[in-house]
């Protein structure tokens, strides 16, 4: 296996970069907004807290293709293309299998963590166990292909652009312009609060230290999106076995 990466070069200066995740955060924020909107007007905002109907499957892809596509636009616009920079620097580059088979096992490890970190938060907590009830569930009476496109959302296509995102852009930009670990840490805590409900925040952030570690240690990010894809895949398939 590969050496690690001892620094990672960031092409973006502090300002630069301060602009870029300004313009992913400002995308988000509107898209979300619109989301939102729809979803008052239709299910109702009790879904969100678990007091009113899951949520439709057509409801949560807009929310998450919202997230992919202010991610990816901050990325391919502000990262690379105004700054005529090529995919290599948000660790779109090859890597060998071996490092994507030891992050497919990283994955499931940290999946196994992440379910005996919420058994003792909700005995600590037991008020959080209200937002750890799965949004969804197949069988819900919803078309076969608004539930796979719900499925492909949260596997495939949400990992890609949070890891290009997080670990791509911001880490290695924080790790450009101040020491690795603390890059790795504040990025974490970032990508941790980006998922909002306190249980998932706090796993996703200590989730986010794994991933940096696998970006660090190869120089890609591909390690990191199949460790992502392998937490997803576990996490909505021990929901819907789980749901009612």
């Amino acid at each position: 296996m590969s050496s690690p990466v001892k620094s990672l070069e960031s092409p973006w200066r502090f300002w630069p970069g301060i602009a870029i995740l300004a313009g992913a955060m400002t995308g988000y924020v509107l898209l979300s907004w619109a989301h939102m909107e729809i979803v008052r007007q239709g299910v109702g905002m009790e879904a969100y807290l678990g007091d009113g109907p899951r949520l439709p499957p057509g409801v949560l892809i807009i929310g998450q293709l919202n997230k992919a596509v202010a991610l990816l636009a901050a990325v391919a616009i502000g990262a690379l293309l105004l700054h005529r920079r090529g995919p290599r620097w948000v660790g779109l580059v090859s890597v060998s299998w071996r490092w994507i088979g030891l992050a497919v096992l990283v994955g499931a490890v940290a999946f196994g963590l992440r379910l005996v970190l919420a058994k003792l938060m909700v005995v600590a907590m037991p008020d959080w166990m209200a937002f750890m009830a799965t949004p969804f569930a197949l069988g819900d009476g919803h078309s076969l292909w608004l539930s796979a496109g719900f499925l492909a959302m949260t596997v495939l296509v949400t990992p890609f652009a949070e890891e290009v995102f997080f670990r791509g852009f911001l880490f290695r930009w924080m790790a450009g312009n101040r020491p690795v670990w603390l890059a790795a840490i504040i990025s974490s805590v970032m990508f941790g609060a980006a998922h909002i409900l306190p249980p998932q925040a706090i796993s996703a952030a200590l989730m986010a230290l794994i991933l940096c570690w696998l970006y660090w240690r190869t120089g890609s990010v591909w390690p990191a999106i199949a460790a992502h894809i392998t937490n997803n895949a576990l996490g909505i398939g021990l929901g819907l076995v789980w749901s009612p």
